[in-house]
């Protein structure tokens, strides 16, 4: 779990007993914004991986484990393969 997907669960609750303030809102803003970026990289990884699995690309499947792995961690993925 990343920092923001912690702080939109934190918003969240505090939305559900008051109104966020201007700058709650901002930051439930840039976390959503945040979210949906990882969510997008986690989707191409997911896809390019069945794509090296259909293809029996060992070493690619590798790269693109890792790759998921730091998203997961960081939110950012590596040197993609070309």
């Amino acid at each position: 779990m990343l920092d923001i997907h912690q702080r939109l669960a934190e918003l969240y609750s505090l939305s559900r007993k008051r109104p966020l303030t201007d700058d709650e809102e901002a930051e439930q803003r840039h976390c959503l914004q945040a979210n949906a970026k990882y969510c997008w990289e986690m989707a191409r990884l997911n896809n390019e991986a069945r794509l090296a699995a259909d293809t029996d690309d060992a070493e690619w499947q590798q790269e693109i484990s890792a790759q998921m792995y730091e998203v997961r961690v960081t939110g950012r993925a590596g040197k993609r393969r070309k």
